[in-house]
């Protein structure tokens, strides 16, 4: 069922619950003092549910961090589950994670654990989130598990608004370039070489190539949104296969500045990720599943299916990702060293502290360099965009009588 309801404060709250009946749903709501303004079934193969476009933003590893670190606070005030999801809920900015809280309160009512009720929703709570809570809740450290979570998100999050950061401004100045390059080239320079060029004689060869693109952009633009188009229709085709996946994963990583920021971010998510499953008791081999799938690189996915395997014959994690050649020779020596003295998940952790800082560090270099490389590339197309503006003007007054 869908439910709209108004709080105590008057909000306006929406929802879906699992229910027998209407009747059940009523008194599930009013159970928590909420007024109800609608409840509708909801059909399977429904697709006619109006959901408001706010409620379509996903859930970001910000707002799991603060979740969770709001969570383990009225944990530790010795708060109910139930209750602390509740406040949560109410609190909830996102509208999608109010909407599921909402709906993982109704299956801890039913009776489940925790675990599996936010296991019904694997676009909102990730792999590590349902594992680890898991494991808080058979070990009776929930409060713990959900410190290390926030923490865990926390970092997450900053490492991505530190990358986007760095980006933000060379890609809009790109952009604004682009825009103003085409422009030139569309209206500004074919009529004004053109005025130039009735006097005859032969264009500078800078001035015919400027025109050479003025004239493609101007009579094949349509060929070059479908090129473009079909080139980013046919990589997402590619990546979907594995293989092919794989093979991109591999070039980036072979990229210049690019490659070494993706390869120590992946370093840094690997040892982060599967350091605080390790620390919470999560057993390896479920660690390792969940990490192949949120490392975000097939080539490091196709290694820890290897080292999997390994696990299950005994053996360790360390020798399968050297062959990878993303993990450096320090990164496996620390594993190795701790597999054989048992604290493997402490020194995942500081493997993690040490590539955060290198992420951290490459990101402040590319800030630094990216914008005089920038000035240049683009000083250098448009001196060469006003030298074939000019020539033909020296070629004219050369040819005009003293």
């Amino acid at each position: 069922f869908t439910y709209k309801v108004r709080d105590t404060a008057g909000r306006t709250l929406t929802g879906i619950i699992e229910a027998e009946s209407e009747a059940n749903v009523v008194e599930h709501l009013r159970g928590r003092d909420y007024f109800i303004v609608d409840i509708k079934e909801k059909k399977v193969n429904n697709f006619s549910i109006n959901v408001p476009k706010k409620m379509s933003r996903g859930v970001k590893s910000k707002d799991l961090a603060v979740f969770c670190r709001q969570f383990a606070t009225l944990m530790n005030a010795g708060v109910p589950i139930l209750t602390c999801l509740q406040i949560l809920q109410e609190q909830a900015e996102n509208l999608k994670l109010q909407e599921t809280l909402a709906n993982v309160m109704g299956r801890l009512e039913s009776g489940r654990s925790l675990a599996d009720s936010v296991r019904a929703y694997p676009k909102i709570f990730p792999e590590i989130f349902v594992n680890m809570v898991e494991t808080g809740e058979i070990g009776g450290v929930l409060d713990e598990v959900l410190e290390r979570l926030a923490a865990h998100f926390e970092r997450e999050h900053d490492i991505g608004e530190k990358v986007k950061s760095a980006m933000t401004y060379p890609v809009a100045i790109l952009v604004i370039a682009v825009l103003a390059i085409t422009f030139m080239l569309i209206y500004i320079l074919p009529t004004f070489v053109g005025m130039l060029g009735q006097s005859g004689g032969t264009l500078p060869l800078p001035t015919r190539i400027v025109m050479g693109l003025s004239s493609l952009l101007q009579n094949f633009w349509w060929a070059m949104l479908i090129l473009t188009a079909g080139l980013i229709y046919g990589l997402g085709k590619v990546r979907e296969r594995p293989e092919g996946k794989e093979k991109i994963d591999e070039i980036i990583l072979k990229l210049p500045v690019a490659g070494q920021l993706v390869q120590k971010m992946i370093i840094s998510r690997f040892a982060r990720t599967l350091g605080t499953m390790l620390k919470s008791g999560v057993p390896i081999i479920e660690a390792l599943e969940t990490v192949k799938k949120t490392v975000g690189n097939e080539v490091v996915a196709r290694e820890l299916d290897l080292a999997k395997e390994n696990i299950i014959r005994g053996k360790g994690i360390a020798e399968p990702l050297k062959g990878s050649g993303v993990f450096p020779q320090m990164v496996t020596q620390m594993i190795a060293v701790g597999e054989e003295t048992g604290a493997l998940d402490t020194l995942l952790e500081r493997v993690a502290f040490f590539y955060d800082r290198e992420v951290d560090n490459i990101v402040n270099r590319l800030s630094t360099l990216i914008e005089p490389i920038m000035i240049v590339g683009l000083g250098a197309v448009l001196g060469f965009m006003i030298i074939a503006m000019m020539l033909p003007m020296f070629d004219v007054m050369s040819a005009a009588p003293n």
